[in-house]
């Protein structure tokens, strides 16, 4: 039996899904149905090997909401209430829509009154992953090839095995 995943998720995004499917479990609801179908469906990948147009948790992202645009957002793991405007809770069904989507990619969310919704990832203009690979392919490129070797001149202190001559285990070592 084959599969097809409709996103891609990173192994830590996959563990805030589960903590979320745990959280609302009981309660069944559109975001309930949309959690599983992403668990279930989901290509799951390192941090290091997710696409950089990929939206990851603590991506800036533009997107499209039945075609109006909106954005930038910073798609984010706290709970909804009491966030800034640019920010966008993956416990929201915009959020969890958009989680996993690459650009130009579109998904369509029910949210919960019947009527359909079609959410299309523009740009990711932020990705933490791309922005941590990157960063570490510019401290090794920073780094010239006839670099000098760093010598510690500390003395070190040879090891030193005290026999006792005199120092008998007895019978019991045996």
């Amino acid at each position: 039996m084959s599969r097809e995943a409709f996103c891609r998720l990173t192994a830590g995004d996959v563990s805030v899904l589960l903590s979320m499917l745990e959280h609302y479990s009981e309660e069944p609801s559109a975001l309930t149905v949309l959690l599983r179908r992403k668990l279930a469906q989901a290509g799951i990948f390192f941090r290091e090997d997710i696409q950089a147009d990929v939206v990851t948790l603590d991506s800036r992202v533009l997107y499209s909401l039945d075609g109006q645009s909106r954005g930038p957002r910073l798609l984010v793991r706290s709970a909804p209430m009491d966030l800034p405007p640019f920010a966008l809770s993956v416990h929201s069904i915009e959020g969890l829509a958009l989680l996993g989507l690459a650009e130009g990619e579109a998904i369509e969310v029910d949210p919960g009154d019947g009527a359909v919704q079609v959410l299309t990832v523009e740009k990711v203009l932020f990705q933490p992953e791309a922005a941590e690979r990157t960063a570490g392919a510019k401290s090794e490129a920073d780094m010239p090839d006839d670099a000098p070797n760093v010598v510690s001149f500390r003395r070190q202190r040879p090891l030193v095995f005290h026999v006792d001559p005199d120092n008998d285990p007895g019978p019991t070592a045996a």
